[in-house]
């Protein structure tokens, strides 16, 4: 593996950024006017309390939801009017708080599946079963392959999904998104359900798949633990609303964050995560 720091992510332009995007359900604006922006080849984190808007912003980022006002602009572009399945053409791939997997399919009919958003052939090519058909699917199962192998998942290659250990279907699911060929990678609480162990090798995968494959990652997580030890700049939401920006350390010194967290004017981490980060 090439262990080359990535170069600084603020010396080129934004890979995503969001001007004062703004979501609003009725009289409930989940999302106020938030500012981000996100540079090539960083490692971000996105916390806040229970209800702060972490996963609307992600279902903004991803098209499930349209900004009531403000823009959300990818490599320079609006996303407004753009739907999920276009915007994963695009390059950016997301996991989901809850594991999201094909209960029905395969191991590798899981990632497969995520295959075909960059198939090369055309449907007319499946239906006649051409030449060009049986190439593609060759390339297409050795590239599941070879993703089932780097993350340690070819032993269950025929299983059912759901019939992996929890910290292996959460694998599972960011390989999934991987075989999209994503440039930005959306990471909604992948952490949500494991034990200290998993958490450790969870932040392993976290590293590894940035490096590997030359990714930004988005990170939402309650995990401090996993959320200090990987991220390099964190921004927090608290009722829509950013608060704060910075690195690890600014964060954890933020007397903002202690009081959305904590409610008083204390360290932000809360006592159980100190010893982790």
């Amino acid at each position: 593996m090439d262990t080359t720091p990535p170069a600084d992510p603020r010396s080129s332009a934004p890979l995503l950024e969001l001007r004062r995007a703004t979501v609003r359900f009725g009289g409930l604006t989940a999302v106020n006017a938030v500012d981000l922006q996100l540079f090539p080849g960083g490692l971000y984190g996105l916390i806040g309390p229970n209800g702060a808007g972490k996963s609307t912003l992600f279902n903004l980022i991803t098209g499930l939801y349209q900004p009531t006002e403000g823009e959300v602009l990818f490599s320079g572009h609006s996303l407004r009017g753009q739907r999920p399945h276009q915007i994963a053409r695009l390059g950016i791939a997301r996991t989901f708080q809850n594991i999201r997997l094909f209960s029905g399919l395969s191991v590798f009919d899981n990632v497969r599946v995520a295959c075909n958003l960059h198939r090369a052939t055309a449907p007319w090519h499946t239906l006649l079963r051409l030449r060009a058909f049986q190439s593609d699917e060759a390339a297409i199962t050795a590239q599941v392959d070879s993703l089932l192998t780097l993350f340690g998942l070819q032993s269950f290659r025929d299983h059912p999904a759901t019939s992996l250990p929890y910290g292996d279907q959460r694998r599972l699911e960011i390989v999934r998104c991987l075989a999209t060929r994503p440039q930005l990678l959306l990471l909604d609480e992948p952490a949500a359900g494991m034990n200290p162990a998993e958490k450790l090798d969870l932040i392993r995968l976290i590293r590894e798949v940035r490096q590997r494959f030359a990714l930004t990652i988005l990170l939402v997580e309650h995990s401090m633990r996993v959320v200090m030890d990987v991220c390099e700049h964190i921004a927090v939401l608290d009722h829509g609303t950013k608060i704060a920006e910075g690195s690890p350390a600014q964060i954890k010194r933020n007397l903002a964050v202690a009081e959305a967290y904590l409610g008083t004017a204390a360290p932000a981490i809360p006592p159980e995560e100190k010893s982790a980060c």
